[in-house]
């Protein structure tokens, strides 16, 4: 009688010959290997991200700018352009610039190379103005994943070049569809100077990157996420936070020591925003080819690195601001990289902020967004946060940005009208004929509307003389 009980032993031996299960046995092992080891695996942790992100004052970045910048020349501005009209506001920023006093020699436009074949006039009557303001135009290649993707933000990976640009130490970047800025009120009445922020470029080098928080999209703010923070924080009044500054810049004055910065309270405050946490519309870089070939990875996805990265996977809703803080925030779970913050209410400002109906997320500092509300309009003042801004970013979707419009287009109603504020105590015989169904939203705060009807009214005069696009 046969022996049955080996006729298992040998199945068995010859389903482990069987190549398909080998392969299968395989796969599974080096998913659960790559997805729960090695994307779980990292160094810093709650209490350890206080070494590697650090927030940088107001009046810390104002003791940087008395401060002499030294070896300007490896020190460039930077902005990208992927089609005429954005070249044509990065050249109008840099004049600024020029006309500001700036100490940098480079000012550096890295744009899409087929901008100089599409349209000769136009080229050429853009070119002259760069040349006048000795503004350097370099050719790069557009940075696309998807090319049916038509929305405004589908080439906005091209921006990624700046990191790219070795031949410089250090970069201060900014989006060409921002405008500088340097308002002063005398009698009620709003003015503007040429200015330049070199300050900048004095960020302690340690910090690779700088750049502001997005501090309209915080899950906790938002209600998306439950603050889990069990500590009593109380936010300073301005007199005990004025108190604090002064002792800082006193002490970094004397020392130098860049790890004096004040942390965040609660870290969780930037693990919980991962792909939110940082806006890029301006950032001060240390250019590196590494990191340009990572942020690369993080867009292109190719398959070697996606084996291992599948919490990092591009999703198609992620253009720019997205995959950049999916890279920080890695790298600063690892320990790899020190991130400044820079002041948002400075160099971060929306044009949309003076539309919103509540401001403390705006007015508070950034290590204490978590523990305001944000229906509170606690510290806002429409005309005192002007009068800081140095940068602000034109953002007003769907109202179009200024340049944008028609010539006449502010005399007639739109749908997105609906969008826009106006002033209690104003014109309302004005009100009531120019929007007979599209209505904008009546507010108290007329010094926002007055605000930011200025900001759209003061692009109008930087682009004199200089605007060719059509």
């Amino acid at each position: 009688m046969p022996d049955l009980s080996t006729k298992p032993d040998k199945k068995w031996k010859r389903f482990l010959r069987n190549w398909e299960f080998k392969i299968a046995v395989f796969v599974i092992l080096y998913f659960l290997f790559s997805h729960y080891v090695l994307e779980n695996t990292h160094v810093v942790g709650e209490r350890g991200l206080r070494n590697h992100l650090k927030v940088i004052p107001e009046e810390v970045v104002d003791y940087y700018g008395k401060q002499p910048v030294e070896g300007a020349e490896k020190l460039a501005y930077a902005q990208y352009a992927t089609n005429y009209d954005y070249l044509n506001l990065a050249i109008i920023n840099f004049a600024h610039l020029r006309k500001g006093g700036t100490k940098i020699p480079n000012l550096v436009i890295l744009y899409d190379e087929v901008l100089q074949y599409h349209s000769a006039q136009m080229w050429n009557n853009l070119y002259q103005v760069a040349n006048h303001y000795k503004i350097t135009l370099r050719p790069v290649h557009l940075i696309k994943v998807n090319y049916d993707d038509d929305t405004p933000w589908a080439a906005s990976f091209t921006k990624f070049h700046i990191f790219n640009q070795v031949d410089f130490d250090r970069i201060v970047y900014f989006d060409s569809d921002s405008m500088l800025v340097h308002p002063t009120l005398d009698n009620g009445e709003i003015s503007s100077s040429y200015s330049n922020i070199d300050e900048l470029f004095n960020v302690p080098k340690e910090l690779e990157f700088a750049l502001p928080q997005a501090y309209w999209l915080n899950n906790v703010v938002e209600g998306k996420s439950a603050l889990k923070y069990r500590k009593k924080v109380e936010i300073p009044d301005a007199r005990r936070y004025g108190l604090r500054m002064r002792k800082l810049v006193h002490d970094i004055s004397e020392t130098g020591d860049w790890k004096l910065l004040p942390s965040l309270i609660f870290e969780a405050h930037k693990f919980d925003n991962p792909d939110n946490f940082f806006a890029n519309h301006i950032m001060v870089v240390t250019p590196s080819k590494s990191t340009f070939e990572d942020l690369m990875k993080y867009v292109h996805n190719p398959v070697r690195w996606s084996l291992t990265n599948r919490k990092n996977l591009r999703k198609k809703t992620d253009y720019d601001m997205e995959i950049l803080n999916k890279y920080l925030n890695n790298e600063l779970k690892s320990g790899r990289v020190n991130i400044g913050i820079l002041p948002h209410r400075v160099y971060g400002v929306l044009t949309g902020e003076f539309r919103e109906p509540w401001h403390e997320r705006f007015v508070v500092q950034p290590q204490y967004l978590p523990f305001i509300k944000k229906r509170s309009n606690r510290g806002w003042d429409a005309m005192k946060t002007l009068q800081k801004v140095k940068l602000i970013h034109f953002s007003d979707s769907p109202i179009p940005k200024p340049w944008e419009m028609e010539e006449g287009d502010e005399e007639y109603e739109h749908p997105y009208s609906t969008k826009l504020i106006f002033c209690k105590t104003g014109n309302m015989s004005e009100y009531r004929a120019k929007y007979s169904h599209f209505k904008p939203r009546l507010v108290d705060d007329c010094d926002s509307v007055e605000v930011w009807n200025w900001l759209r009214n003061q692009f109008k005069k930087e682009r004199e003389g200089i605007w060719f696009s059509e």
